[in-house]
């Protein structure tokens, strides 16, 4: 073995060491934690079980004092057996009526006669004072008292009774209840689906069990049980490890009324399923992680053997020496190249998986469109199909792992419910269409128009059960409902169906559902991509937003699954019929009255011109002819000259950012009274208070919507600027010789660019040529802070260009662009140096069709 071999081998056994003493302390912390939970959660129950029990036998118990005390009284007065049997006979018909028939009646012993509340007439050889109901109540003394049970002389049922003994400490009262109710409960005692329960006295006899055979016997009379029981006394409350039928077993006891004693009995083992499951992944996932990392190596070192072996042929040759030492020098550059992309694969590793997939799935749509190969497209179009699926598992495998791990947050806005809407069927209803499968929405017009929520996350939760009925139905319809169920203290209730007629749940099935990476009947749905993970994550989304999914199938016939959630009513006014309601919305803003205030002094800064070019566009919507300014520095020159009502100030920006360029305005004292509104696209829970504590008034998310902008504009404007008028401010239209459907042929998301650039399509047109006689300017200057290695400034201009591709419609090189954003901050150099010519070429390739 030489010495290369031997240094691959130490690593791969270094690499495998140090995963297993991950695997092993992760193990044993996971195992330690679920340990605890476990036993937590199997003392509850018993807790919760043991009160229940507790509050059924005090209602015996305070039943027959309040019966006892009377008699008390009667007797003392002097009543006669007759008017107390009267009594206890009227009082035995309404304890059945007020509670059920486990309570059998009031009996009892007055003036040594025996009395009864139901009517029963004893044998003449019975004897009250020798049953043991009799004598319990003596022994305790005037104290209300459960004797054992006991066979019923009347029904003969096994029985149990609550005993008193009167003031004169001669007569007694008793209540007779079956055992069914308490049966019931002990026959239902499970954990986590697993092992069973009873309850017995202190004297070992068995009073309820899931096994009825069991119920009389007394335990601690059995030489295999005699055991347990002992253990059972002396814990009294908690739980404990023990051998019951040979099987190792935890057992959790409480006490009840310090009479009986509640034992739950799980098998050990079972305690543990879910995170022995969880451990096999775990341990599943960390063996392919190694086992990539050891085939890398591998590639590399065997590469970098051929390398190495090509070259000493080459140097045995005696001929063509020129030729031979340029070979050489291309080999060796080859061989470095190896050993670089080895060691960029592992860098890879650490970072999002869902950036060799976008890069993918970018290459893969140059394909689509500049090949003219019928085999090559079919290629590539299996390729975006699969690597669109690929890239969907990816980001619910990431979702679930940040829901897990608590870094997900509900973040609410206004949302229009008609827009909202529209967009959920946008989202399927190409899906649906492509299956044949008729799409129905069915929204109550009750609803209110505008909600306050996380629209975001309501929206997953949706798509996610409309995309798996579609997924589930070959025929038939998918059906949308929404149900306004009831409106409290401007808060209203949505209630939310989706139903199908696809194949259907089978009822063992119904508890895979929520489990993470469960699919089921995975033989039938082999076909069907999806990691398992779609209402698990639905499942918890909606726990953040205190709901829970209800699901009801019939398998072969279709499923139907429902939520509700509590939403803010932001406009009370109905919705009405929601179609009706999203067209209005497109025109509405020419017939309403809007701010107009030509005379307002405001100054829009950002680096990206095309974001200028937007905010202008949209504040002459209202009058406003505003001043621009690209830089920080910029910014301040103006200040020093002209003075503002409101400023916009971009946060990301080369150079001086927003909070520094504010930060220094003020120093400098060149704003007082001026209004100073952040603009940010990066808007997260508590960004508010972020800017804020900045010295900013407020902030606009982006890409900034009219409404928002108008929204501001009359909140921070001098009231004595603003006029209504009944119609906005017509723009002229800018020309260009780009067409909507050319927009739409190249792959362009239009009618989201369109809907942002406030249904205007001329200024979406304008902005779409600014975007492509820029690229080249663009990518000069994105080349020469990747050459400096300036991450700084190269992660404010590639977020600058990712801005301005979601603002046109290119989603996917706005996605690339992000990657790019991500790891530039990082100050990942390798990674950017990687992945910076795919988005060069996905850009550029996208400017020459706009300019085409």
């Amino acid at each position: 073995m030489n010495k290369k071999t031997k240094a691959l081998a130490l690593t791969l056994v270094a690499t495998f060491i140090l995963m297993a003493l991950l695997v092993t302390y992760t193990t044993r912390m996971m195992y330690t934690s679920s340990y605890s939970y476990i036993h937590e959660l199997g003392n509850d129950k018993a807790a919760a079980i043991t009160a229940d029990l507790e509050d059924y036998l005090d209602t015996a118990k305070s039943v027959l004092w309040v019966a006892a005390d009377t008699v008390d009284h009667m007797v003392a007065n002097g009543a006669t057996n007759d008017e107390i049997v009267e009594y206890i006979t009227r009082e035995s018909t309404n304890t059945e009526a007020q509670f059920d028939e486990t309570y059998t009646g009031i009996y009892g012993v007055i003036r040594g006669e025996y009395v009864d509340g139901v009517g029963w007439v004893p044998p003449d050889d019975y004897d009250p004072t020798a049953r043991d109901w009799y004598k319990t109540a003596i022994e305790a003394g005037g104290e209300p008292v459960i004797a054992a049970p006991y066979i019923d002389a009347q029904t003969g049922n096994v029985i149990i009774s609550v005993v008193k003994c009167l003031s004169d400490s001669n007569d007694v009262l008793g209540l007779d209840l079956t055992l069914s109710e308490i049966q019931t409960t002990v026959e239902q005692i499970q954990i986590n689906g697993n092992g069973y329960g009873y309850i017995l006295d202190n004297d070992g006899l068995v009073i309820a069990h899931k096994d009825t055979a069991e119920i009389g016997k007394y335990y601690n009379e059995e030489a295999d049980k005699a055991e347990l029981f002992n253990k059972i006394l002396s814990v009294g409350q908690g739980n404990f490890n023990i051998t019951v039928d040979d099987v190792e077993c935890t057992v959790f006891v409480d006490e009840v009324l310090d009479q009986w004693h509640l034992v739950i009995i799980i098998e050990s083992f079972a305690l543990l399923d879910d995170t022995k499951n969880l451990l096999i992944v775990s341990i599943l996932i960390s063996l392919i992680v190694f086992g990539l990392i050891s085939v890398s190596y591998i590639i590399g070192h065997n590469y970098e053997r051929k390398i190495i072996r090509r070259m000493d042929e080459m140097e045995a040759m005696e001929q063509k020496k020129d030729y031979e030492a340029k070979l050489l020098k291309l080999e060796k550059s080859a061989a470095d190249s190896a050993n670089k992309a080895k060691s960029n694969f592992l860098a890879d590793m650490s970072h999002e998986i869902r950036t060799p997939i976008n890069a993918v799935l970018g290459m893969n749509e140059m394909i689509l469109r500049e090949s003219k190969e019928e085999q090559t497209l079919e290629y590539a179009s299996n390729i975006k199909i699969a690597g669109n699926t690929l890239l969907s598992i990816i980001n619910d495998i990431l979702d679930f792992s940040k829901i897990e791990d608590g870094k997900m947050s509900l973040v609410p806005v206004e949302f229009d419910v008609a827009d909202w809407i529209g967009g959920l069927v946008n989202s399927i209803h190409e899906r649906a269409r492509a299956k044949g499968l008729e799409l129905k929405i069915d929204v109550d017009e009750s609803v209110p128009s505008k909600l306050y929520g996380d629209d975001v996350r309501l929206t997953q939760i949706v798509v996610n059960l409309l995309t798996n009925a579609v997924k589930y139905t070959d025929k038939g319809s998918v059906t949308l409902r929404i149900r306004n169920s009831a409106i409290n203290d401007g808060n209203v209730d949505l209630r939310f169906d989706v139903i199908d007629t696809g194949i259907g749940i089978k009822s063992q099935d119904m508890d895979k559902l929520f489990k993470s990476f469960e699919r089921i009947e995975e033989r039938r749905n082999r076909n069907i991509e999806g990691t398992g993970l779609g209402l698990s994550i639905v499942h918890k989304l909606l726990g953040m937003m205190n709901s829970k999914l209800e699901v009801n199938s019939r398998y072969g016939v279709g499923s139907s699954f429902s939520f509700s959630v509590t939403l803010k009513i932001v406009d009370t006014e109905p919705i009405g019929n929601y179609e009706e309601r999203r067209k209005l919305n497109i025109h509405n803003q020419s017939e309403e009255e809007h701010l107009y205030a030509p005379n307002a002094k405001v100054l829009v800064v950002d680096d990206n011109d095309m974001n200028l070019k937007v905010a202008k566009n949209f504040m002459e919507l209202f009058g406003i002819k505003p001043d621009t300014c690209s830089s920080g520095k910029e910014t301040l020159d103006v200040l020093k000259t002209k003075h503002y009502d409101i400023i916009f100030l971009d946060h990301m920006m080369p150079v001086l950012d927003g909070i520094e360029t504010l930060r220094l305005a003020k120093e400098k004292k060149l704003i007082n009274d001026t209004v100073v509104i952040a603009l940010t696209a990066n808007a997260v829970v508590g960004a508010k208070e972020q800017y804020l504590a900045a010295g900013f008034n407020d902030y606009l998310s982006k890409p900034i919507v009219v409404k928002n902008i108008e929204k501001t504009l009359k909140n921070y404007l001098p009231s004595e600027l603003i006029e209504e008028v009944e119609t906005k401010v017509e723009i002229e239209a800018p020309s260009s010789s780009l067409t909507l459907d050319k927009a739409r042929s190249i792959g362009l998301n239009v009618d989201a660019a369109v809907e942002y650039s406030c249904g205007e399509e001329d200024l979406y047109l304008d902005l779409l040529s600014d975007y492509a006689n820029s690229c080249e300017d663009k990518c000069k200057e994105l080349d020469s802070y990747l050459n400096e290695e300036d991450m700084k400034n190269y992660s404010i201009l590639i977020h600058s260009l990712k801005s301005s591709s979601r603002i046109i419609g290119a989603d996917s090189v706005s996605a690339l662009a992000k990657d790019l954003e991500d790891a530039s901050k990082k100050n990942d150099i390798d990674f950017v140096s990687i992945n910076h010519e795919i988005f060069i070429e996905n850009y550029k390739a996208l400017a020459t069709k706009l300019l085409g």
